[in-house]
């Protein structure tokens, strides 16, 4: 009874991985991934403790996109990074990380704005942010502060971003102040399973919090001012603080995160899982048979607005959804829907890119996920 007992604890404690630096992305990796807009039918959300079993295996492939790692020498913003030894992005946007034995790192952005003001802009961590780590086993925990700074002169925005603040005629230029404050806590460990996995695979289950808070300042004369939210006309809404939790399910050997489950900030409601898309698939498109429910967007390419036409559903509360292209919920309304309805979606507060916006009933059921894209002048 004794062996059999102690044989239960050493496979017990032999299932705790740890995850370490051969995992970290190189240049020429290419990351493969799915991600299902509905989540549904699995617990996504249980409590911290090991020996556990989380089976994925129901995913749906609602959107699949991939991240290719390439070498800083074929950035555009290289030397603005010196030291970088990966990039990944590139045309819009590129990111430059620093990988050492002990952690990734981002070191910053370069190109067009996040904050989608529609300029180019050079944006660097202070400190960088740590995206990976290693040595990672059950218990770690991490806590993480970066500052990060992006001026803009007024000439490169539209005057209406400016109207509301005082003496904005004085104003030459502005700089919004974002900080990052991250929590990291690995609370759990066992065994994982996903789509086009044969065997669970053994991870580690990371807790991420993430606290963004956007600040401004203007500049005149004066100098450097900080300006509350309720005095900033337009940029009032790209101000104030987003709580952003996750869940990562990370192996020992895959390099990718398994599955990444993005939950709403009060932790109770999952929004979207991404998982490795092991077999490479893609989703089949959406076709609208004549006299199915459906919905549709037009324009699309939309600029300043985009209306949705939703025809042929039967009488429920249908929850339209717009995600972003890492699958967060970015906006969302609840419309009780008997046969057809169109509604208007003003753009003003979107960032010009790609979206994916999904129609889905009361009960679950996903009428229709296409995609939206978004274009500013």
């Amino acid at each position: 009874m004794l062996f059999a007992v102690l044989s239960v604890f050493w496979f017990h404690a032999s299932a705790q991985i740890t995850v370490t630096a051969a995992t970290f992305p190189a240049v020429g990796d290419t990351f493969r991934y799915a991600l299902d807009l509905n989540p549904a039918g699995a617990n996504f959300i249980t409590p911290p403790g090991g020996s556990q079993l989380w089976d994925f295996s129901g995913l749906q492939f609602g959107q699949t996109f991939e991240t290719i790692y390439r070498s800083p020498d074929s950035g555009m913003y290289k030397a603005d990074f010196p030291g970088a030894e990966l990039m990944q992005g590139g045309g819009a946007g590129e990111s430059y990380y620093n990988v050492t034995n002990a952690k990734v790192e981002l070191l910053g952005y370069a190109g067009g704005d996040p904050t989608g003001l529609g300029v180019n802009v050079l944006a660097r961590f202070a400190p960088p942010v740590i995206e990976r780590r290693s040595p990672l086993n059950f218990f770690d925990i991490n806590q993480q502060s970066s500052d990060l700074s992006i001026p803009f002169s007024t000439d490169a925005l539209p005057d209406s971003l400016l109207a509301g603040i005082p003496g904005a005629s004085f104003i030459d230029s502005i700089r919004i102040r974002i900080n990052f404050q991250r929590l990291e806590a690995v609370d759990g460990w066992g065994d994982l399973k996903i789509p086009g996995m044969g065997m669970p695979t053994p991870v580690l289950r990371e807790k991420r919090t993430e606290y963004t808070t956007t600040n401004m300042d203007v500049h005149s004369p004066l100098g450097w001012i900080p300006i509350p939210a309720g005095s900033i006309g337009g940029l009032a809404n790209f101000l104030g603080t987003d709580t952003t939790i996750t869940y990562r399910y990370i192996s020992n050997t895959h390099k990718e995160d398994l599955a990444l489950v993005t939950v709403n900030a009060d932790g109770a409601t999952v929004e979207t899982v991404r998982f490795k898309n092991i077999d490479m698939l893609t989703p089949a498109p959406t076709v609208d048979a004549p006299g199915a429910a459906s919905v549709q967007a037009f324009p699309n390419p939309a600029i300043q607005w985009v209306r949705f036409d939703c025809k042929n559903l039967p009488a429920d509360d249908y929850t339209l959804k717009i995600f972003n292209i890492v699958g967060k919920v970015v906006w969302k309304e609840t419309h009780y829907i008997a046969g057809k309805r169109s509604f208007t979606v003003d753009l003003e507060d979107f960032k010009k890119g790609t979206y994916l916006y999904s129609l889905v009933n009361q009960e679950g059921t996903i009428i229709g996920t296409k995609r939206l894209v978004i274009v500013k002048p």
